[in-house]
């Protein structure tokens, strides 16, 4: 019970700290809570594909060198991103209580913590409390603030008319991006892997930046500004 609630703790604790964000128009926790299962089902979505692209091609990232890193990271970075894409798009993008900026990264970060949740479970119980503490600080976060990159472009599609895909594509595509950015260097197993901690700092520093300006937009929006 105590590796599994080391395991949960801190996907609660990111989801609360962005539902804190939300203070102009909260959104209803029933409909957060729904995302966030969206993402533990992702997760199962995505752990079949990427079970089944893995021994279609070959690649094993617990081995992999060279331009096999990349590659691994690649995969895993389109399926879990176009998971979590899909969890978002599917289950809450088109609801009317998607109505501002800062509700995508909201709803984003949820399915990505919901993710990330079910995933550091399986890991937690399998490699102990030290696993629990190094993904605590690194991997959970990872990804609430891919989510958060991710969700801020599609609160910008919502609401941006004729640029919509474009927005949505752009977010997917950075998300990915950072994504495969952060398993590359774990996957190469050597001090470049180090990298992680700067690189983890700074996408927490772009996903502030980010909310900020959410509300900012959303401010303006609804005639506060």
């Amino acid at each position: 019970m105590a590796l599994v609630a080391l395991a949960i703790a801190p996907g609660l604790f990111w989801l609360w700290y962005f539902r804190r964000r939300d203070h102009l128009r909260p959104e209803p926790r029933a409909l957060v809570a729904r995302v966030f299962f969206l993402g533990v089902a992702a997760a199962v979505v995505a752990a079949l594909l990427e079970f089944g692209v893995f021994r279609v091609t070959g690649i094993e990232h617990e081995r992999a060198q060279g331009w096999g890193v990349i590659s691994a990271a690649l995969l895993i970075g389109l399926i879990e991103e176009g998971a979590k894409f899909a969890a978002v798009y599917g289950g809450i993008y088109r609801h009317h209580e998607f109505n501002e900026v800062l509700d995508g990264i909201l709803y984003a970060v949820a399915a990505s913590l919901g993710f990330a949740t079910i995933e550091n479970v399986a890991y937690v119980l399998q490699g102990g409390v030290a696993v629990g503490v190094l993904r605590a600080v690194l991997s959970v976060p990872g990804h609430a603030f891919f989510g958060a990159l991710m969700g801020f472009y599609m609160g910008l599609a919502k609401f941006s008319g004729p640029r919509e895909g474009a927005w949505l594509w752009t977010g997917f595509a950075l998300a990915t991006l950072a994504h495969t950015l952060f398993d590359a260097v774990l996957f190469t197993r050597t001090a470049l892997a180090l990298i992680v901690v700067p690189l983890t700092a700074l996408l927490w520093r772009r996903a502030v930046h980010h909310t900020r300006t959410a509300l900012a937009l959303d401010h303006e929006r609804l005639g506060g500004g």
